[in-house]
């Protein structure tokens, strides 16, 4: 009689243990499920590369770098070498600030809200703004901006950058290759914002209704002068 007791218990033992087993391995699968936080983000820990558009802040060392992979390469240049000069990091600086409202600017005007939310609290430099960001990014949702102004905030950051980008070639001691890569990583990167901004904050041309070409009625001269005719036929 003693050994049904023993393989009883035996039985009893390895069941506890797999339930056991079995509720560990669900609340291990329903805490990872939990954790929604995207991995390998700047201020976060991790491998895996999350391939969705982020926010405006925290996915790249600028504000709104998601938005343009020609400007995040072209900051990287720069990142982790050492500055042979003093102007090297102010420079740099005040090149990721023309980079983000140029991207925050893009950023915006794609947006589905349709509202000036990445670009509003980015600071103004009178060095290379002609207006604050934020107001040029309203003035593009209500059609107010005109070309030549859009034009003229455009170009002056990229005369600025341009001369940012030479210097901190320089101070950050890069080779002759790699200084025409920077130059073409901004150009690509500022040609990309240009072209978003043009297609949303200028008003389309239309095409005429009509064309002086267009084959039209003519009245003759003796009829001009006469009245108008109320008879039957």
């Amino acid at each position: 009689m003693e050994a049904p007791q023993t393989s009883s218990i035996v039985f009893y033992i390895g069941l506890t243990l797999f339930i056991v087993l079995t509720v560990w391995l669900v609340a291990k699968l329903v805490i990872s499920r939990m954790n929604t936080v995207p991995l390998n983000v700047s201020g976060f820990t991790g491998t895996k590369v999350e391939g969705f558009q982020g926010p405006t802040r925290g996915v790249s060392s600028f504000p709104c770098g998601q938005e343009s992979a020609e400007a995040s390469a072209l900051v990287d240049m720069f990142e982790g070498r050492a500055s042979t000069t003093e102007s090297g990091e102010p420079d740099l600086v005040e090149l990721k600030a023309i980079l983000s409202k140029m991207c925050c600017m893009k950023h915006d005007l794609l947006g589905v809200s349709q509202t000036v939310q990445a670009s509003l609290y980015l600071p103004y430099n009178n060095t290379h703004d002609r207006e604050n960001p934020a107001d040029t990014v309203g003035r593009c949702f209500t059609k107010g901006i005109p070309p030549r102004d859009l034009e003229i905030t455009f170009e002056t950051w990229k005369e600025r950058a341009l001369l940012l980008i030479n210097r901190l070639c320089t101070s950050y001691s890069l080779s002759t290759g790699e200084s025409d890569d920077a130059v073409k990583y901004f150009k690509r990167a500022w040609r990309d914002c240009y072209d978003v901004a043009q297609s949303v904050c200028l008003v389309e041309n239309k095409a005429p209704t009509s064309s002086p070409r267009d084959p039209k009625g003519v009245l003759p001269e003796p009829v001009q002068g006469l009245g108008e005719y109320k008879g039957y036929y």
